[in-house]
């Protein structure tokens, strides 16, 4: 059966987007930025698209604003910019495969984009990260016929979404302008868009953030906030980087892309034809800058190779290692043909696909099962309280449960462990705030950065889920408690 090129690209789309729907039912979040960015979104729209934050960027608030506008629903608006998006990417994924590398190349990329885990479970959610997929992806595309401008328009919507666009991005289309004459007209028209974009995006930053430096605080927070000792000697920090480096390309990345597209990515590159101008360097070039970003930052923030942060930062160097990788691997067994045979070749696709797939669907259900021992409580809680207490009752409440209940207008009073006033690990202050407040519950998180443990520690106490604590007069019922993620939930009441 003989499909041509829109018949693959709509197939493999419906199934991705079936698949999507799917997990949409089962997905309870990648962390708390899903839920955040509820907020987020309704931030914009209540602003009026005037305000937005500073480290997020506003591609992906803005446009689930704007669907929010229409549907009245945070929660929808950002899972339909993010389905869209992801779904947009497999498309795209699929189109450029056949485009640029042949048919059989995009009948496994195609497979792949659609299981893929971050590619499927985040456009199954409400992150950005499929946004700006798309949007590199978007531009390659643009490439393809040439569309200098609208290519780097396009890199310049990822830029809004992911500030990193401008450096893994931004030198592919530099050098693609460049293959051609005339060079210097080129390159301006391959740059000056995203530049312009750049450059918006600092002023807006001057204007109402103060600082035209919108990467500083993103930056040093990763930083900060990663595996590096300001003390540690600057070659143990180096041999330190270059192992998480190490790890994330030979024992992670191969959990996500497959064997298969993981072999062939060297070779992938290294038949790219480096000398011409020529659509597979653009894509290659694209691919190692995003790659490159994605290992240079664990190589500077030094989190520990397990960490769910470089999960989010692969989402979009993934469609286009699979890209090269999957090319890369049918040029080798085109080279293995001579001795394996046409059947050889055939049986060892087939087994790279077969375990690409298996590997993919392994890390799948390994970050659901995470997602709902996390995070789904934290949501049915929220729930609870949306149910069951009134809105009348003040809450000390944080993260998930408060970002969810804040996806919408509401008239309770909520209060955060970042705004109680009162000194750290002072008992008699703590309860006198919440008399004065009139608290009626708090959800306290063992985590350090909530700032809950720091200002209320003996709620974190063996046995305090269990027993009731009691404080200058204020009780602290516990009525819910989960270890895995580490929060507990109290009702408080006066009298002891």
């Amino acid at each position: 059966m003989s499909f041509s090129r829109r018949a693959l690209v709509a197939s493999f789309t419906a199934l991705g987007a079936v698949w999507r729907l799917l997990l949409m039912q089962i997905y309870y979040g990648w962390e708390e930025s899903d839920y955040g960015n509820l907020a987020m979104a309704r931030g914009v729209l209540e602003s009026g698209f005037r305000h937005y934050d500073m480290n997020h960027l506003p591609m992906f608030y803005g446009l689930s604003a704007l669907v929010m506008a229409v549907v009245g629903d945070a929660v929808l608006a950002t899972r339909i910019v993010a389905f869209g998006s992801g779904a947009l990417t497999v498309a795209l994924g699929v189109w450029l495969a056949d485009r640029i590398l042949g048919r059989r190349v995009a009948w496994f990329v195609g497979a792949f984009l659609v299981f893929q885990p971050e590619l499927a479970l985040y456009s199954a959610s409400s992150l950005r990260e499929p946004v700006y997929a798309a949007a590199l992806l978007g531009a390659l595309a643009l490439l393809t016929r040439e569309r200098l401008a609208a290519a780097s328009l396009a890199a310049g919507i990822g830029f809004l979404t992911r500030m990193d666009a401008l450096l893994a991005v931004g030198p592919a289309l530099a050098l693609h302008a460049l293959g051609r004459r005339p060079r210097l007209g080129r390159l301006l028209l391959a740059v000056a868009p995203l530049a312009g974009v750049v450059i918006a995006w600092a002023l807006y930053c001057q204007e109402v953030h103060g600082t035209w430096q919108f990467w500083s605080h993103s930056v040093s927070v990763n930083v900060e906030t990663g595996g590096v000792e300001g003390e540690t000697p600057a070659a143990e920090r180096l041999l330190e980087g270059l192992g998480v480096s190490a790890a994330l390309f030979f024992q992670v990345l191969p959990t996500r892309i497959g064997v298969f597209a993981w072999v062939g990515l060297i070779a992938g590159v290294v038949a790219t034809p480096w000398m011409r101008h020529d659509l597979r360097r653009t894509l290659t070039v694209m691919t190692l800058g995003l790659l490159g970003f994605w290992l240079g930052i664990a190589f500077i923030a030094q989190h520990e190779p397990g960490h769910n942060l470089y999960w989010k930062w692969l989402h979009a160097p993934a469609p286009f290692l699979l890209l090269v990788g999957v090319a890369g691997a049918w040029r080798l067994l085109d080279r293995l043909g001579g001795v394996l045979g046409p059947t050889g070749v055939k049986v060892l696709a087939a087994a790279g696909l077969a375990q690409g797939l298996w590997a993919m669907g392994a890390e799948t259900k390994r970050q659901l099962d995470l997602s709902a021992a996390l995070y789904k409580p934290q949501l049915e809680l929220a729930k609870w309280i949306e149910a069951e207490v009134p809105e009348s009752t003040t809450l000390l409440v944080d993260n998930i449960p408060g970002c969810w209940i804040d996806r919408r207008a509401h008239k309770r009073t909520m209060w955060t462990w970042f705004d109680v006033p009162v000194p750290p690990e002072d008992d008699e202050a703590f309860a006198a705030w919440l008399r004065a407040e009139e608290v009626g519950y708090v959800l306290w998180f063992a985590e350090e950065w909530t700032q809950a443990p720091v200002i209320a520690p003996w709620l974190g106490e063996p046995g305090a889920d269990e027993t009731a604590v009691v404080i200058d007069g204020i009780t602290l019922t516990p009525l819910w408690a989960d270890d895995d993620y580490g929060w507990r939930f109290y009702r408080v009441e006066e009298g002891g």
